[in-house]
C-alpha cells in the first residue's frame, strides 16, 4: 500500500507540473524517473532499458524519416499545384486533406503541420481568406490521420510495446487501421466544415521582425523548359501568388508583358511562398555553385555596425570571400528601379542567404550580423524528395510482410544516409530529444504504477466499460498529453475480456488531443499563427472528438 501511494503522489505531482507548464515536459520527466530511483519504486536497470526500448528508437527512427520528407518541399509544390489546378476550394481540401490523413499513418504529425503551415498562408492568399480558416484544420487533420498504424504517432507505439511487455509478440503494423482508416475518411467533410465555421481573423503584427520580413525581394533567371515561359506577368502572379515587381532587361509596364527564356524577374514573395518559388520548373532562384544538398537558408539581420551598411548587394557579392549566395533581401521600404543587384543594404535590412553552415557563420561573425528568429525556409528538391518517399514506402512495404518495424525503418535511414539525402549530422538534429525523454521517462512511470497495482483501481473504476475507458484515455490525453494516456491507460485495457480491441479504443482516444491546445504540439504550433483561443479548441475540437467517439465506439461493439 506504501508503494501504491508513494506512486500516486509522484504521478499527481507530475500531472501538476505538466498542466501549471512552469517546467518543460523533458525536465518534468526525468526529475519524475529520479524520485522513483531514489524511492526505490524502480531499478536504475529498469530505467535505462526503458529509454532504450524498442518504441523510443522507432519514435527516433519516424522523426528522421519526416524531418528528411518536409525538408524537400514536396508538400508545398503539391499545394501549390493544386490550389493552381483546382479552381474549387472544397476539391483542394479534399485532396489536401486525404493526402495529409493518410501520410500521417507514416509521419509524425508535428512534421506534417509545419510542412502544411505555408500552404495554409497559399491557399488563404488564393481564395481571399483569412489562414485562420484553414490552419486548425490543417493540424487537426494531420493528428486524425496518425492513428491508423502502429508507428503513426508516440502513443501508438507506446501500446505497441506495451502488448509486446504483456503477451510477448509485436502488434501488427495496421493493427489500428480499423476503426482508424474510417475515422480518416469520415472527418474530411466535417473537417471541410469546420473550416467554413472558423472565423476570419487577421493577426496582428507584434514585433518589428514580423512586420520587416514579412515579404522578401528575390531574382530569378528562366530557363529553357521552363513552365511560365510564354505567359504573361499577369498570370503567372495569379497562378503562383507572386508579385513580380520588375523583369530585366527592360521595365514591366503592362500586365501583358510576356515573360521568355533568359529573362530575370524581380519577385516581392512571402517567406513562406520561396519553397513554391524555388519548385517551379525552370526558375533558377538561386546560383547553382552556391546550392548542394548541405546547403541552407538562413535570414541574416544587418545590425548598426556591419561592415555592410551602405555598400550595394552587387559591391557585396563581388567583394565577398564567402561561399554564400544572397537570394533575397527584406522587401519593407525597397523601391527597384533596376536589378536586385543595385540595392543598397541599410541598417535593420533582412538577407536571405543560401550556403553550408560553417561559411554562414564565417559570413555572420565578420560582418557583425545576427540571426533572425528561426523559420522552416527550404528549397524544392525533387530528387531528394523522390528518395525519401521511396525509402518510406519501402519501410512501409517491410512492416506490412511482418518484418519487425525498428528493422523497417531502419533500413530506410540507411538507404536515405547511402543515398547522401540525409547525412549524420542532420540526423541527430532531425530528432526531437525533448520528445523522446519525455516518452522514456513516462515508460518507466508507466512501470512503476502497474508494478503499484494502480491501474488495477482503475480498472476496476472503469468495470469493463468501452465508454468509461475511452473517456478516461480522453480525459488524460487533453490533460496531460497522448503519451501519458497510453502509459496510464494501456495496461487498463489488458484487463479487459478483449485486450486487443480495447488497446485499440486507448488508441483512438489517446490520440483525441483537440480540446486543448497543450494536448498536442500541432494544435501549439498553429495556435499563434492562427490567432486560436483555448475556447476555439474546446468548441472545434469538441465536435472532432464526438465523431471520433462514435466510430471507435461502433466498432467495439459490433
Amino acid at each position: 500500500m506504501l508503494k501504491l501511494i508513494e506512486v500516486l503522489v509522484i504521478f499527481v505531482v507530475s500531472t501538476v507540473l505538466l498542466i501549471s507548464n512552469r517546467l518543460r515536459y523533458d525536465i518534468i520527466g526525468i526529475g519524475t524517473v529520479i524520485v522513483l530511483v531514489v524511492l526505490g519504486i524502480v531499478t536504475p536497470t529498469l530505467a535505462m532499458a526503458e529509454f532504450a526500448s524498442i518504441p523510443v528508437f522507432i519514435l527516433a527512427l519516424v522523426m528522421i524519416m519526416s524531418k528528411t520528407i518536409s525538408g524537400t518541399g514536396l508538400m508545398e509544390k503539391l499545394g501549390e499545384m493544386l490550389t493552381r489546378k483546382f479552381k474549387n476550394e472544397y476539391i483542394v481540401m479534399t485532396i489536401l486533406f486525404l493526402s495529409i490523413g493518410l501520410l500521417s499513418g507514416f509521419m509524425s504529425d508535428v512534421a506534417l503541420t509545419l510542412m502544411m503551415i505555408p500552404i495554409a498562408y497559399v491557399i488563404s492568399e488564393k481564395l481571399k481568406h483569412s489562414p485562420t480558416k484553414y490552419l486548425m484544420p490543417f493540424a487537426f487533420i494531420a493528428v486524425l490521420g496518425g492513428r491508423y498504424t502502429v508507428a503513426s504517432t508516440s502513443s501508438n507505439l507506446i501500446l505497441y510495446g506495451l502488448w509486446y511487455q504483456r503477451y510477448g509478440t509485436y502488434l501488427p503494423f495496421f493493427t489500428f487501421s480499423m476503426p482508424g482508416l474510417v475515422i480518416v475518411l469520415v472527418s474530411i467533410p466535417l473537417i471541410i466544415l469546420l473550416s467554413r465555421l472558423l472565423p476570419e481573423r487577421v493577426k496582428p503584427v507584434t514585433s518589428l521582425d514580423e512586420f520587416k520580413t514579412g515579404e522578401y525581394l528575390t531574382e530569378a533567371s528562366l530557363e529553357e523548359g521552363g513552365e511560365i515561359l510564354g505567359k504573361t506577368v499577369g498570370e503567372v502572379e495569379a497562378s503562383y501568388n507572386v508579385r513580380i515587381v520588375g523583369v530585366y532587361p527592360g521595365r514591366i509596364g503592362k500586365k501583358n508583358r510576356v515573360l521568355k527564356k533568359g529573362d530575370i524577374i524581380i519577385v516581392r514573395v512571402r517567406p513562406e511562398t520561396i519553397t513554391i518559388l524555388s519548385g517551379i520548373k525552370g526558375v533558377n532562384i538561386a546560383p547553382t555553385q552556391f546550392f548542394d544538398q548541405e546547403s541552407k537558408l538562413t535570414e541574416v539581420f544587418i545590425m548598426p555596425d556591419s561592415k555592410l551598411v551602405g555598400t550595394t548587394i552587387s559591391n557585396m557579392i563581388s567583394a565577398s570571400r564567402y561561399n554564400i549566395a544572397i537570394l533575397g533581401i527584406s522587401a519593407y521600404g525597397k523601391k527597384i528601379f533596376g536589378r536586385l543587384r543595385t540595392l543598397t543594404i541599410e541598417s535593420g535590412d533582412v538577407l536571405l542567404v543560401s550556403g553550408h553552415e560553417k561559411d554562414i557563420a564565417e559570413f555572420m561573425s565578420l560582418e557583425s550580423l545576427a540571426p533572425l528568429h528561426q523559420r522552416d525556409i527550404k528549397m524544392v528538391n525533387t530528387r531528394n524528395g523522390a528518395i525519401s518517399l521511396g525509402s518510406l514506402a519501402l519501410a512501409v512495404g517491410l512492416a506490412s510482410v511482418g518484418v519487425n518495424i525498428l528493422l523497417a525503418y531502419l533500413v530506410a535511414v540507411i538507404v536515405l544516409l547511402a543515398t547522401r539525402v540525409l547525412d549524420v549530422k542532420d540526423m541527430y538534429h532531425s530528432i526531437e530529444w525533448p520528445i523522446i525523454i519525455f516518452i522514456g521517462t513516462y515508460i518507466v512511470l508507466g512501470d512503476a504504477l502497474v508494478s503499484s497495482g494502480m491501474t488495477a483501481y482503475i480498472a476496476e473504476f472503469t468495470a469493463g466499460s468501452i465508454l468509461i475507458l475511452f473517456l478516461m484515455s480522453l480525459f488524460f490525453a487533453n490533460l496531460i498529453g497522448n503519451v501519458a494516456s497510453a502509459v496510464i491507460m494501456g495496461p487498463v485495457a489488458f484487463l479487459f475480456p478483449d485486450p486487443l480491441k480495447a488497446i485499440v479504443v486507448v488508441a483512438m482516444a489517446a490520440s483525441c488531443t483537440f480540446v486543448t491546445p497543450w494536448g498536442n504540439q500541432s494544435n501549439l504550433l498553429v495556435m499563434s499563427p492562427g490567432g486560436y483561443t483555448v475556447k476555439d479548441y474546446a468548441i472545434y475540437g469538441t465536435v472532432v472528438v464526438v465523431l471520433v467517439f462514435i466510430i471507435t465506439y461502433l466498432y467495439a461493439i459490433l
